[in-house]
């Protein structure tokens, strides 16, 4: 539900409060769904949601805990737009990639009562700190030099185009200076011009490139990609990732709410044999979207949404503690909804914080205990250790749940996995099976699994 004006101390763009609690919104889907006609539009023809990716977002895997610093999280984007080479590992786009062009919209701060707009999902108020209003827009011929980790948009001298930086701040906080907009009374559920506390410094730029250098020719071996994704950082700065503490420091994952769409165009895979996971061959798209543990997603190939066990995105000491379990399965699909975060997560479980809502991860839906032991690093760490290394959408429409433990689920049951797509049939009502399935067949498919692998 929306806040009510005046509910709560009313916090000016620079008087940051950190977040006390998960202020969870399932209208994410809708504005994905905004965004891709959007998208649409302009071309006549964006978690465990599609081919999401914190790299694609320029974002830290904890830039969306709920202990994140206030502070705004400049070149870490709530909306990130990628057109790059079209590399792809599981269907997911390739973080060395080479990016020609670039749009984000950065990630909105980690602050409490910030004053905002919108019926379930927020916006802030423009003139507050989570209001999105600054980013970064670049092209380069030679590749902008963004992604791998660089904040914001990258500037490549050596090429022909531009970097920018964005925030319309600049204009609006002295151009309202000397009106009193706070104290105007304006209707729940309509934006609010509030003032700025003080006139911020000026960030927008525009930076020239005339350069010679060009790796466009790159696109005939290796296809282009365009990438849409976009998080609830966009909910008022809504920040409900894990921390890290309480046995998450292996769960770690990038917000709980968010999806992607992605367009390919990949000549190199041209000369495939198709096969029902992957009958690609010159042009693949997939769509996801998942909010407080609820998703659905469809795709033109085998695209790996969440990695549980072993997963790439963990680094140093994590990635050694995350093994696979014992006979862990390499791949599964998310429709199965037989991960441990589906099946034994308590709904009270969530990442939005303070550290009592992590820790209720050490009891399971059942009531039996996942607190950590000699056998076991409990809580939410557990829960992806005990999940396969990739789990997949199939080339299909489907909808599951989410297979992340950072999943925050809204519902006391589990999304029904259904999947309809070139591996067959498949119906499973929150783990318990719908009929008998196919003899030989896994349970729950109504026409056999063409994809079992």
């Amino acid at each position: 539900m929306a806040k009510k004006r005046g509910a709560g101390p009313v916090i000016t763009h620079w008087g940051y409060r950190t977040m006390s609690f998960a202020r969870r919104r399932s209208a994410l889907l809708a504005l994905l769904v905004a965004a891709i006609v959007l998208v649409s539009a302009g071309a006549a023809a964006a978690v465990s949601g599609g081919g999401y990716s914190q790299d694609q977002q320029d974002c830290p895997n904890n830039g969306s805990a709920w202990n994140t610093p206030p502070e705004n999280q400049w070149g870490c984007h709530d909306v990130g737009v990628n057109l790059e080479t079209g590399g792809t590992h599981n269907g997911d786009p390739n973080s060395a990639n080479t990016r020609f062009g670039e749009f984000g919209i950065d990630e909105s701060p980690n602050v409490s009562n910030n004053p905002s707009f919108g019926a379930v999902f927020n916006i802030g108020d423009p003139g507050t700190p989570a209001s999105p209003h600054s980013g970064c827009l670049a092209a380069n011929t030679d590749g902008t030099g963004g992604g791998k980790a660089v904040p914001g948009c990258g500037n490549n001298p050596n090429g022909l185009g531009f970097s920018s930086v964005w925030d319309y701040y600049d204009v609006y906080c002295p151009a309202t200076a000397a009106i009193p907009l706070d104290s105007i009374p304006v209707p729940d559920g309509v934006p609010a011009l509030k003032n700025c506390d003080g006139t911020p410094p000026a960030r927008s730029s525009f930076t020239p490139d005339t350069g010679s250098q060009q790796k466009l020719d790159q696109i005939a071996t290796q296809g282009l990609l365009l990438y849409l994704g976009a998080n609830d950082g966009l909910d008022n700065g809504e920040h409900d990732g894990f921390s890290g503490l309480n046995n998450t420091d292996e769960a770690i994952n990038g917000p709980s709410d968010g999806g992607a769409v992605i367009l390919a165009l990949t000549p190199q895979n041209a000369g495939n044999t198709p096969t029902a996971a992957n009958p690609e061959g010159l042009a693949n798209f997939s769509f996801g979207a998942c909010a407080d543990g609820i998703c659905f997603g469809a795709a033109t190939q085998r695209t790996t949404v969440y990695q549980g066990c072993g997963a790439d995105s963990l680094k140093g000491k994590e990635a050694k503690e995350d093994k696979c379990s014992k006979g862990e399965a390499q791949n599964d699909d998310v429709f199965h909804n037989d991960a441990p975060a589906s099946t034994k997560e308590s709904p009270n479980c969530n990442g939005g914080g303070p550290a009592s809502s992590e820790t209720a991860c050490y009891t399971n839906a059942d009531g039996s205990s996942n607190a950590p032991s000699s056998k076991s690093e409990g809580g939410a760490d557990a829960y992806r250790q005990e999940t396969p290394h990739n789990m997949n959408m199939e080339p299909g429409v489907q909808t599951f749940q989410d297979p992340d433990p950072n999943r925050s689920p809204a519902a006391p049951i589990g999304t029904p996995g259904i999947y309809v797509g070139t591996c067959g049939v498949y119906v499973n009502d929150s783990n318990h099976t719908v009929g008998n399935g196919i003899t030989g067949q896994d349970p729950g498919y109504i026409v056999p699994n063409q994809c079992a692998s």
